[in-house]
């Protein structure tokens, strides 16, 4: 058990304590003099001290960073008291490096554990000691996960999660593989690994600010404020070819991680001691004819991490003792099915027509390599929850087809979750009271008459030459305008009249990116927009000049949806003549409060494509709207044909109306449209409702 103790060393000097020696009785006392002449309204005199202890504690706290951050957040906090907005932004700055210092001292603490657990392991014969001591550190790990997961901001929870906890979570699964996953107490362990990252990344900042907000402090929502307003102008600057940020953006983007980094600690001296619910997966509502499906997979590790990537299926039922996990394939084998009809050749329009695509066109292959090994489990089985992962996320479940040729949807309810812990005794089913339809989108621009607002707008050669180094089929010159989606909404807008029901229209010029993000904080309750949808594939050849939004490494930049006069700045790669160009990107929806809404409905194509990362499924416009508070969403996996997509629509619909849960009216959808179009998957099978 010497490694034991080595990693919770190890894992646990993140906390910083402190020793009272003598440097920390010296700074302690500063401190206090330093608040007690900002009380007497001396601020100069305590930016002078607070300088001086500063510089104090770079130089006697080599080995933590909390005394630091201490003078910091006072600093920073008189400078913004006197209006010292040079220096505010000094400290904002150094906030940041020194937050970052202390998470890659954590990342390299928990490297160093996990090289000496591997060690342990290979040198161990023994299943039983092996588990014994895998379960003694996940314990540590699932409270250290727990813990960065509810104080932390998005980028910082991603980097903890994918850098110090999925390695190890990688290793288990690895032991657990290799014994065949006979050990049922180990099996849960794995179980509540999963339900633990999977969608973790979707508890956002705003959770933090809701609460922090909550405190009603004037001091603290300015903090909240001036961060919403960072946060906003960063994202507007990303979504800009790099020729036109401002000169100090980067100073501005630490200047973000700064004020982060200050709100997590007032977070954490609020918060700190709030009981959380542990994490079990007993705790999944299930009746007793139903099934959870957890699809997960791990980087394989045998003697050396391989360039495997292994998925599996794990199930329980109601009364199981203990989870059942079955290996399923390797990543390789699906995505050479997939690969025959890849996602990166579907960037066209929503358009007139379907293609048989993915799932569609393989339902066979794929289902034997998904649903063939789980064939025993099911039988009995009425109803199966089931959360995708990794490539699993560009399947349509619905349309997988067994040796009988019967669909998945026609043998079972299906319901899709980001995880089984949303499967509760009470779920919310979302009210039909206040609906905004957005469609019959105008994206031409008309020039004429308009007064530039932004320099720097790239020579129309210099986008032209940018776009030759693309493929035609990875780049739509325009966009066209979409009859059916004026029909579609003008239906369904009828459909809520006749049913007493709230709703407005967002139509022609007036779809614009600025009306839609005034939603911000008011929106309704059901979101539908009919419209163009876009994903880019993280392609290095996309060319050096395109606009950031078709080359960005962040994918939340490369899917969005388009609305008004978006034609001028996906030509030209901005639009200098407005604010807000119409290429409604993923990351800025996710900046807005979208809350008050429980539905979104995407009636356009591929808004549930995205890039696969880690054990967060699709960084996409599915991420973006779960991150931005909605509650469902209704979403396509592939190019849709434009009447049938109406027909569907206007089906859900009305079947939602008629006193029907969301899901079951999806459901219901789906049923409908494979008995009109048994042999035409790419007519209906592209819709999925995630919850």
């Amino acid at each position: 058990m010497k490694f034991l103790a080595s990693f919770i060393i190890l894992i646990t000097l993140q906390s910083f304590s402190q020793s009272k020696d003598q440097p920390q009785q010296y700074f302690d006392t500063k401190i206090e003099e330093i608040n007690k002449l900002a009380k007497e309204g001396k601020v100069m005199q305590a930016i002078i001290e607070g300088e001086d202890l500063k510089a104090f504690a770079y130089e006697n706290f080599k080995d933590s960073n909390h005394n630091l951050k201490t003078i910091l957040f006072k600093l920073n906090f008189y400078y913004r008291y006197t209006k010292d907005t040079q220096n505010e932004l000094k400290t904002n700055i150094e906030l940041n490096k020194v937050r970052q210092d202390d998470l890659e001292f954590e990342r390299k603490s928990f490297e160093e554990s996990l090289v000496n657990l591997i060690a342990f392991y290979n040198d161990t014969d023994n299943p039983r000691e092996i588990i014994q001591t895998f379960t003694k550190i996940n314990q540590s790990l699932f409270a250290h996960a727990e813990e960065a997961l509810s104080e932390r901001y998005n980028d910082e929870k991603e980097r903890f999660i994918n850098e110090n906890i999925l390695p190890y979570f990688n290793l288990f699964h690895s032991f657990a593989y290799k014994y065949n996953y006979k050990y049922g107490v180990f099996n849960t362990l794995l179980v509540n690994n999963t339900l633990l990252t999977k969608g973790a990344l979707l508890n956002t900042s705003k959770d933090i600010l809701g609460k922090l907000r909550s405190i009603n402090n004037a001091n603290i929502n300015q903090k909240i404020n001036a961060y919403i307003n960072e946060k906003e102008f960063i994202a507007l600057q990303l979504s800009l070819p790099e020729s036109q940020r401002v000169e100090d953006f980067e100073l501005r983007r630490d200047r973000l991680g700064g004020l982060e980094s200050e709100l997590v600690t007032i977070y954490q001296f609020h918060f700190k001691d709030e009981r959380k619910r542990p994490i079990n997966w007993r705790r999944t509502a299930l009746l007793e004819d139903e099934i959870s499906i957890e699809f997960t997979h791990f980087r394989r590790y045998d003697g050396e991490w391989t360039d495997n990537t292994i998925y599996v299926a794990q199930l329980f039922k109601k009364n199981w003792r203990y989870p059942k996990i079955i290996p399923l394939f390797e990543e390789k084998e699906i995505k050479t099915i997939l690969s025959q009809n890849s996602s990166a050749n579907l960037y066209k329009a929503r358009g007139s027509k379907g293609r048989l695509v993915n799932a569609s066109s393989y339902a066979k292959e794929i289902y034997n390599l998904i649903l063939s090994p789980l064939e025993e489990e099911l039988k009995g089985v009425s109803k199966i929850y089931f959360s995708p992962d990794g490539i699993l996320h560009q399947v349509a479940f619905a349309a997988l087809t067994n040796e009988k040729n019967e669909r998945l949807i026609e043998l079972y309810d299906l319901e899709q979750v980001s995880n089984s812990k949303v499967i509760t005794l009470k779920r919310n089913n979302p009210e039909s009271e206040d609906a905004l339809f957005v469609g019959g989108i105008n994206y031409d621009f008309d020039v004429e008459g308009k007064t530039k607002l932004f320099s720097n707008q790239p020579s129309l050669s210099e986008v032209l030459m940018s776009q030759d180094n693309l493929n035609d089929q990875q780049l739509i010159k325009s966009w066209e305008y979409l009859e059916g989606s004026a029909t579609e909404i003008n239906n369904i807008n009828d459909l809520f009249s006749s049913n007493f029901k709230t709703s407005d229209q967002l139509v022609g010029d007036d779809a614009t990116e600025t009306v839609f993000k005034s939603l911000n904080g008011k929106s309704p309750n059901v979101l539908h927009i009919a419209t163009h949808g876009f994903f880019f594939d993280n392609n290095k050849d996309n060319g050096a000049n395109t606009v950031e939004f078709k080359k960005a490494k962040n994918p939340l930049l490369r899917s969005g949806l388009l609305l008004a006069h978006a034609n001028y700045a996906w030509q030209f790669g901005s639009n200098p003549y407005e604010r807000n160009d119409g290429i409604l990107t993923a990351l800025e929806i996710s900046n807005l409060d979208l809350s008050n809404t429980k539905l979104v409905v995407l009636s356009a194509c591929e808004t549930g494509l995205g890039d696969i990362k880690g054990n967060e499924g699709v960084y996409g416009l599915q991420r973006a709207f779960k991150m931005a508070g909605v509650q469902m969403i209704i979403m396509s996996l592939w190019e849709v044909p434009d009447i049938e997509t109406a027909e569907f629509m206007t089906s859900f619909y009305e079947l939602w109306l008629n006193n029907n849960t969301v899901r079951e009216a999806f459901i219901e959808t789906q049923r409908k449209m494979l008995k009109s179009y048994p042999n035409n998957p790419e007519k209906w099978a592209a819709f999925v409702l995630i919850e």
